[in-house]
């Protein structure tokens, strides 16, 4: 039997590793026996298997909506040819309608119906971030009412009328909510050496069982073989 291939293409690296967290979750996978995953900066490669099955997975970040298309067309056309499947889970940004297009366009000639799951939520405008920001576990939302209190502190600062400081971005609050963490061993290592990775497979910092994350998790169940 030929092996099947499904790909799931992403933006970023945090988007990369939520996905791969969310299919261990999902799926019995094991690393790929013949293809070695890379990781280079913020571009990140997994190969994965669903354990004994025909079944190949690959989670790929491609560094921006922008660079969807002729790089992306081998690995396309390898699932298009042998019964697989390609899933796109990007960010909406601020036109959810504008963008699922825009991604279709790209890659019509290899995929004319991909799977496309746009972050944070379907038919909804913004990032991942936004999806992350809810899935802070309850016992920690205090943290974030901290950087509450830093941010209206910042925007209070004024200087001959104008805002002076810029105050952080969502990702800047994220990384900051994990930086705060008690990790150790290789989950500090991964954070703090290796690109500030947000652990999410660390139960006690996320909530992947959260309301707002049960969609992205029935469109990887619904597509995922």
């Amino acid at each position: 039997m030929a092996i099947r291939q499904f790909n799931i293409f992403v933006e970023g690296t945090d988007d990369h590793d939520l996905i791969l967290v969310l299919v261990k979750q999902l799926r019995n996978i094991i690393p790929h026996p013949a293809k070695k995953s890379i990781r280079e900066g913020q571009r990140v490669t997994t190969y994965l298997r669903v354990n004994g099955s025909d079944y190949d997975i690959l989670i790929s970040s491609i560094g921006g909506w922008q660079k969807l298309g002729a790089d992306q067309a081998f690995s396309i056309q390898q699932a298009a040819d042998n019964g697989g499947k390609t899933l796109i889970v990007f960010d909406a940004d601020a036109d959810p309608i504008e963008r699922a297009e825009t991604l279709k366009q790209a890659i019509t000639a290899y995929e004319p119906n991909p799977a496309i799951f746009l972050l944070p939520s379907p038919q909804q405008s913004g990032e991942l971030e936004d999806l992350l920001l809810q899935l802070v576990q309850p016992q920690h939302q205090a943290v974030m009412t901290c950087y509450d209190g830093y941010e209206q502190c910042l925007q209070g600062l004024l200087n001959t009328g104008q805002l002076y400081y810029n105050t952080p971005s969502k990702k800047r609050r994220l990384y900051d909510y994990v930086n705060v963490m008690p990790l150790a061993g290789d989950e500090w290592e991964r954070h703090h050496k290796k690109g500030g990775q947000k652990i999410f497979e660390n139960t006690d910092i996320w909530d992947l069982n959260a309301p707002a994350i049960q969609p992205l998790r029935d469109f990887l169940n619904q597509y995922l073989p």
